[in-house]
């Protein structure tokens, strides 16, 4: 029955609008804090401490940050997942790739069903659980998948929406162009 009710609230996440208002460009985010073990080859890519049990966005050593936003039961997200990867992998391997870091959260989802998205899709950039919904409630419970680029604001303690999408992105190139442009690094 749990796995039912996961399964519904993810295709509702998948296929619906939040109630509340959609962040945009120009909002700004709390300094959120990922509750999750940080794995020693993501915990290197972010800039972290090794093996991390939690840490604050501000702690993640970039000039600018996208967050994926996702859930393993979306099969938009599903869909989408090779196309993403090709994107960070081409942002990685772009002059800007030192600058702008790349993580996904799973909504909804445990640090079970984070590994099995993980290992199903070959996902190369770090991904979080988030399986009491609460970073999801502090990015306005977006549907899935939703992409934001942030950057930080002043001192640290929050963070400037530089660009929001909810819903799969149609050409790896021109989404890339558009996170490289909201990063500021083009």
């Amino acid at each position: 029955m749990k796995r039912f009710a996961a399964l519904l609230l993810a295709l509702v996440l998948c296929t619906t609008t939040a109630f509340a208002a959609k962040p945009k460009a120009g909002d700004a985010l709390p300094d959120l804090e990922i509750k999750d073990t940080v794995q020693p080859a993501d915990a290197a890519y972010l800039g972290l401490p090794s093996a991390a049990k939690s840490f604050r966005l501000s702690q993640i050593k970039a000039e600018a940050l996208v967050i994926n936003v996702f859930s393993m039961y979306c099969p938009r997200c599903q869909a989408e997942a090779p196309a993403l990867n090709r994107v960070f992998q081409k942002l990685k391997d772009s002059p800007q790739g030192a600058k702008v870091k790349f993580l996904a959260i799973g909504a909804g989802n445990s640090a079970f069903e984070v590994d099995v998205y993980r290992k199903k899709f070959a996902c190369p950039f770090p991904l979080f659980q988030d399986s009491d919904y609460t970073q999801h409630k502090l990015l306005s419970n977006v549907g899935t998948p939703a992409f934001f680029v942030l950057r930080p604001g002043a001192g640290g303690k929050h963070f400037k929406i530089t660009f929001f999408q909810e819903g799969a992105f149609e050409n790896e190139d021109a989404f890339l162009a558009e996170i490289l442009r909201a990063a500021g690094t083009q």
